[in-house]
């Protein structure tokens, strides 16, 4: 081995070593920055460069050439990256239609003395104690007090559910332009990101930010990557082309607050709609359902409730007399009945029928079966109002479990993440030891190349 192998290992060891020593520094140094991805180098022998062979023994002259870089690269696992995300996917959705859910729970419940249940059991009471007390005005007043809370507690039900129905939609919106942003973002670090690599310099600053857009993404949209080498990550949704390269294509919301035409996320000009499954699609994909299934399903609910009390509690009315000696009047004005528009149709105590005729057109006092049968219809009508908000309540449990199970994936799954991509402080404190010392058996050898040098030249002279 010539004086000037010496040198030429020692300083390539030297510059490869630094190197190392650079990447672990940097490694240490961002420990704690969110979504960086740990850097690694390679190390590999040089090329040997051969100058002959010797037929009698097969020995050949080597020219030693030292060590150098064979790969820098970022540490990264693709199928534990996605399987993350589905997960955030899944827990976001859940969880945002948990907190719609749970805000209508509250306005359904059925503890309270102004609860829907409460409400009819509440005028089921007044019409038993009018059957026992049919002359009595006061206890007519109570049954027409009674009735107002009634039609009161649907009209308030009704407006809290066009509340909520508003306020996701609104929510919707701003995640759609939410989602629009991010995905901007992501097709302008995908040009960034392979101008970088076409001009043999990768930006994997670039990288660690477009992962963690695509993570912050995830928890609106059940979003998937691929990598193209040649034009950086493509995005789909449910099979839909949403970036390729550095072209994104913008979300939109249609039918907004059109009533009759349910709300639509649609994948640009396309006219094609984000069709989210019965669970999980992020918060956006939550939102749709909420609007196009679950929100209009209990307002139909509420609607359906509404409209049996009015023509239940009417049928039996118009078969008794009120203490103006009228029959077949109704107690609830019948036509088109919603939970937003159920009104009264009696004026006053005196128009509640509550006493049997005789057959012949005339009342019978003593006989008060319209007033205890009406009773008897209400307090069964409390039945559905129940249904309605314990139906609700499983809707918000079976979200919280969701939401719980989708959690406890992403963690274990970050986990692993971490396993792989993450900084260990320790290991790489350990790695850097090791690397210093590399760096001075290095310094070594080009010290004693010198010496080695010096003596040659000192014979010599």
């Amino acid at each position: 081995m010539s004086v000037n192998s010496l040198f030429d290992i020692g300083s390539t060891s030297l510059r490869a070593v630094g190197k190392k020593i650079d990447v672990t520094s940097q490694n240490i140094a961002n420990a704690e920055s969110e979504g960086y991805r740990r850097r690694r180098v390679s190390l590999s022998s040089r090329s040997v460069a051969t100058t002959g062979l010797y037929a009698s023994n097969g020995a050949q002259n080597v020219t030693s050439s030292g060590v150098g870089i064979e790969q820098f690269e970022r540490v990264r696992d693709g199928m534990l990256v996605a399987a993350r995300n589905d997960a955030q996917s899944g827990e976001s959705a859940a969880r945002e239609e948990g907190r719609v859910l749970g805000v209508l729970e509250g306005a359904l419940a059925t503890d309270t003395d102004t609860s829907l249940s409460a409400s009819l059991q509440g005028l089921a009471d007044g019409f038993s104690t009018l059957a026992n007390n049919p002359e009595s005005q006061g206890v007519r007043e109570s049954v027409l007090g009674r009735a107002r809370q009634l039609t009161d507690t649907f009209g308030r039900l009704d407006q809290r559910l066009g509340e909520l129905t508003t306020n996701t939609e609104n929510a919707l919106a701003g995640n759609v332009e939410k989602a629009n942003g991010l995905l901007d973002k992501v097709a302008s670090l995908n040009e960034q990101i392979e101008s970088a690599r076409a001009g043999g310099s990768p930006d994997y600053a670039a990288e660690d930010q477009r992962d963690q857009t695509i993570k912050e993404l995830s928890k609106l949209l059940p979003v998937e990557a691929q990598e193209n080498r040649s034009d950086g990550y493509t995005l789909t949704v449910d099979g839909m082309t949403v970036v390729q390269g550095d072209d994104a294509t913008t979300l939109s919301t249609e039918n907004k607050n059109d009533p009759s035409k349910p709300t639509r996320v649609e994948f640009g000009d396309t006219g094609v709609a984000f069709e989210p499954s019965e669970e999980g699609g992020g918060e956006i994909g939550a939102q749709a359902r909420l609007l196009n299934d679950t929100l209009p399903g209990v307002q139909k609910d509420l609607d359906g409730l509404a409209e049996s009390v009015v023509e239940d509690v009417n049928e039996e009315h118009r078969k008794g007399f009120d203490q103006n000696g009228d029959d077949r009047e109704d107690f609830f004005k019948p036509s088109g009945t919603t939970a937003g528009n159920i009104e009264l149709n009696v004026d006053g105590p005196k128009d509640i029928a509550a006493v049997a005729g005789d057959g012949s057109g005339n009342p019978l006092p003593g006989d008060t079966t319209p007033a205890q049968t009406i009773a008897d219809v209400a307090s069964d009508l409390t039945t559905g109002a129940t249904d309605l908000a314990v139906g609700v309540g499983t809707q918000v449990q079976e979200a919280a479990a969701k939401e719980e199970a989708q959690a406890a994936v992403g963690e274990r799954v970050q986990a692993q993440i971490e396993d792989v991509s993450g900084v260990s402080v320790d290991q790489q404190l350990s790695s850097l030891i090791e690397q210093q010392q590399q760096f001075a058996a290095s310094a070594q050898v080009l010290t004693t190349a010198r010496e080695v040098s010096s003596t040659l030249l000192s014979i010599a002279r």
